[in-house]
């Protein structure tokens, strides 16, 4: 069986690569938690804490991110579980008083395992909070309330353990919402491929409606992040490559940088591994050189022109550690030569 870190969920993978940002948790959570919360809520001082609580076999379509702050200027958690499953689910409300215990049990073991030994302190307020993406609205109850007989709860009343979820739907949310948000530019973009890049719809398109934030993310030269977003949005949208180049080149020539960047990061790795997979079969380590150096070859064509023949001849017969230096150059070399030599 494949171990999750080698094939992540792509959504998955992005959303905790943005959201685990303090900065950008922050934008998400004032977008999502009602107002009367997060105007006691310290979100500046959000700290992401270690661990998971979600089941290892539901890890496929789940991650979690729980953070620390302040509430009314005592310690709060606040735990956030984004939702990747494509239909809502019945028992969310029980799977997250699950995971609030989990929490709980942990502050608990760590309070009394502490150098200062057992305190008798009161539980920390647990905000659970739950993003969903799907392609169709989330039905299921959003709270314990909704799984009981009603016969029983109206018997038993408030003797029934209670617990209410955030819900953040993103099923249906359409540009201007998502303009009106008080998102990060990292964070909307990251909301807008969540919501749009999946549906097939022209990449182009929906990057046209974000050009703000997607000026920003490159003003303020967050390759990293913007590289992450983009290429799950490549990953799972089949627009056409040179309808989303052709975007950034309008953009002017800091955001073609940008989008060459995201491409070389793509082409490397897909060099690579066409490169190994091709070693493999043939038993021999040229395999994945030759991917290297054929990925190499198109990105110095597809930002210096065309090579000449010593070039060309030069990169096949490099080295596989040569190449690798050579791709490292790339992006912030001038010339050919200045990758080259």
């Amino acid at each position: 069986m494949a171990n999750r870190s080698e094939h992540p969920n792509p959504h998955d993978a992005m959303f905790r690569a943005v959201v685990q940002e303090p900065v950008h948790a922050a934008s998400v959570l004032a977008a999502a938690l009602p107002e009367q919360v997060t105007g006691r809520l310290d979100l500046d001082a959000l700290r992401l804490e270690p661990g998971s609580f979600v089941d290892e076999d539901m890890r496929e379509r789940h991650t979690d991110l729980l953070f620390s702050t302040r509430l009314n200027g005592n310690p709060a958690l606040v735990y956030v579980l984004v939702e990747h499953q494509s239909s809502p689910d019945q028992w969310m409300a029980f799977r997250m008083l699950d995971y609030v215990t989990r929490i709980w049990r942990r502050h608990l073991d760590q309070r009394c395992n502490s150098s200062r030994g057992w305190s008798p302190a009161l539980l920390p307020p647990v905000v659970p909070v739950v993003i969903y993406r799907g392609t169709r609205r989330w039905n299921a109850p959003t709270s314990l309330d909704g799984l009981y007989e009603p016969v029983l709860e109206e018997v038993l009343g408030d003797l029934l353990p209670r617990l209410r979820y955030v819900l953040h739907d993103l099923t249906g949310v359409d540009v201007r919402d998502l303009l009106a948000a008080p998102l990060t530019p990292a964070a909307r973009v990251a909301f807008a491929m969540l919501c749009y890049a999946p549906r097939q719809q022209r990449l182009d398109r929906v990057l046209a409606d974000f050009t703000p934030d997607v000026l920003e993310l490159i003003r303020t030269r967050a390759d990293r992040m913007f590289a992450t977003i983009m290429g799950y949005a490549y990953q799972v949208s089949d627009t056409p490559p040179a309808l989303v180049r052709r975007f950034f080149e309008d953009l002017g020539s800091h955001a073609q940088e940008a989008y060459m960047s995201t491409t070389l990061e793509r082409g490397i790795a897909e060099g690579r591994a066409e490169g190994a997979a091709k070693g493999r079969a043939e038993g021999r380590a040229e395999g994945r050189a030759e991917g290297v150096a054929e990925t190499l070859a198109r990105l110095l064509v597809k930002r210096f022109g065309p090579l000449t023949p010593e070039q060309t001849t030069k990169i096949e017969s490099a080295t596989p550690d040569q190449l690798d230096t050579w791709v490292d150059r790339v992006f912030d070399a001038t010339s050919i030569e200045g990758v080259l030599n």
